[in-house]
């Protein structure tokens, strides 16, 4: 909750029956902006709870799933969008609840009006609790805590948010005043009779709150995490950054270092025949797997193909599939890459200067290329796939090659998060798990594949669609 008054300037200058109509008009508008906060709430205590049930109850061999992580993310950033919009309304009229006897008989404020003022104080702030309570589980868990305070820019969660939140609701003075807007409530409860639909509802909010239970029966201090448990956890999760920090500073440095060898360019570099014939076959959501012998970085990938991105589409492509008419991209920085599609820059990479759009002809400095088709989605799942893709970039290279850290991005890791749908095959080394080319090339292998192989560029040539896919099998396996 922030500190802030329900009065606007000239409030206390208005005669009284001025004053309490104006308050009328703002609880008015109040209650209507509160009461979707409180649905909001309920549903999202609701999954958060679904998802910690499922968690648990999931035997943990792998990464979490890329659709469930992204589900984690969006609930991350509503969490955090209505828990500020909560303390808001809670600070607007915490006034009503600390003003002294003297100052409101003063005021000549209708008691009705002030019932409902303090009402609504009140349930926004015990919804604002109930919301961090359900998220303690989350808290508790060190892994998924770590990932969650962890930065994305596709939700717009700085890093340590969650951190931030719960040190400020954890503070003393915040709990005190919890402590107080529902002793206020109570003692209006008890000596005032004020029917009305919106206190009604108001009401219902409050006393089916588990924090207001808390605060009423002096129980909230014993449920929430201790100051001590709070920086130890946060101190401990800045240890862990910090060794993740140690080895993505080294993995960069060697990385970039070793990128600079180039001893030629590759087979299909500039081709205008191969540009053409690519430019003739390719579909939005295409996954591109190359191999690049020439470059020492190559000698370093386990595997065949070193790399692996995402055809995007062309501009007239992505327009026929609405993709730009989605609520997501009207975000400024999504709408610009409309620019940069038109611009022929349809190749969706991430590289060691983080996730951006290509063009094809950049792209073909390679020896191999395969294209990859997905067999089973939907057009529906095709923009959403779209939208998914076009909101790496800008990212981060993930040089701790985490697929579980969504706020940055290594290569093999954009159809990963791309495709969340698949079941796609990982490994765990030094504690993280990660997707190297060669496992998300395995995804069109076996029987009834998420992908199909549609053609393969072996070592600068075309091979026949009869022999490439033993050939590509005999690479990949």
């Amino acid at each position: 909750m922030t500190e802030s008054g329900a009065g606007k300037a000239g409030f206390l200058a208005l005669s009284p029956a001025e004053r309490n109509a104006r308050l009328t008009k703002d609880l008015h508008v109040g209650a209507r902006h509160l009461e979707p906060l409180v649905t909001l709430s309920h549903a999202a205590q609701r999954g958060i709870h679904a998802f910690l049930e499922h968690y648990e109850q999931t035997e943990r061999k792998g990464p979490i799933p890329p659709g469930a992580l992204r589900r984690a993310r969006m609930g991350s950033r509503n969490y955090l969008r209505i828990e500020h919009r909560l303390g808001e309304v809670a600070a607007r009229y915490e006034p009503l609840a600390t003003a002294d006897a003297s100052r409101l008989a003063g005021l000549e404020i209708d008691p009705a009006l002030l019932h409902v003022g303090v009402a609504m104080s009140t349930a926004a702030a015990v919804t604002l609790y109930d919301n961090y309570l359900s998220t303690l589980g989350i808290l508790d868990d060190d892994h998924l805590r770590r990932l969650l305070n962890e930065p994305d820019r596709t939700y717009g969660i700085k890093e340590d948010a969650l951190w931030e939140l719960t040190e400020r609701l954890n503070a003393k003075g915040n709990r005190e005043r919890l402590h107080h807007l529902v002793g206020r409530w109570i003692e209006l409860e008890e000596t005032e009779e004020a029917p009305g639909e919106t206190l009604s509802l108001l009401r219902k909010t409050i006393e089916s709150s588990v924090s207001f239970r808390y605060a009423r029966d002096d129980a909230l201090d014993a449920n929430l995490p201790t100051k001590m448990k709070i920086r130890r956890e946060k101190f401990l999760d800045g240890l862990v950054r910090l060794g993740d920090g140690a080895v993505s500073a080294v993995s960069e440095a060697f990385g970039n270092g070793i990128g600079m060898v180039e001893t030629r360019k590759g087979k299909l570099w500039k081709d205008r025949k191969v540009l053409r014939h690519l430019r003739s076959v390719l579909h939005p959501l295409d996954i591109l797997l190359e191999k690049t012998p020439f470059r020492l970085t190559d000698f370093f990938i386990p595997g065949h193909f070193g790399h692996a991105a995402i055809w995007m589409g062309t501009a007239q492509e992505i327009e026929s599939l609405g993709v730009w008419e989605q609520d997501a991209m009207q975000d400024k920085r999504l709408a610009a890459y409309r620019k940069e599609i038109k611009a022929h820059a349809c190749v969706l990479e991430a590289l060691r200067s983080g996730v951006e759009l290509n063009t094809l002809r950049q792209f073909s400095n390679v020896d191999d290329l395969a294209v990859l088709r997905p067999t089973h989605l939907s057009r529906e799942e095709v923009v959403a796939s779209l939208v998914r893709g076009f909101q790496q970039v800008g990212k981060d290279y993930d040089f701790n090659f985490d697929v579980e850290t969504t706020g940055t991005i290594v290569c093999s890791e954009l159809p990963y998060q791309v495709y969340p749908g698949v079941t796609w095959n990982t490994e765990q080394e030094l504690g993280r798990f990660t997707i190297n080319p060669d496992q998300i090339a395995e995804e069109a292998l076996g029987e009834n594949p998420p992908f199909e192989l549609i053609l393969f560029y072996r070592d600068g040539t075309l091979l026949d669609a009869a022999d490439a896919p033993k050939v590509f099998a005999e690479l990949v396996q």
